[in-house]
């Protein structure tokens, strides 16, 4: 069973990825209002930023 202090908070999971705007942050928390998974969500998000920023430059 997991303690409620060792899980992170959406804030601090998404501290992790500076990379990503407030519109992937708006998607990230749409999906995960509709059930998928946080962390599946978020890292989606991420991919598609870097992906994004790779082929901008």
């Amino acid at each position: 069973m997991e303690r409620k202090s060792e899980r992170e908070t959406f804030e601090q999971i998404v501290k992790r990825y500076p990379e990503m705007d407030e519109a992937a942050r708006r998607r990230a928390v749409a999906r995960i209002a509709a059930g998928a998974d946080a962390a599946h969500a978020l890292n989606d998000e991420v991919v598609w930023a870097q992906l994004t920023s790779a082929y901008n430059n």
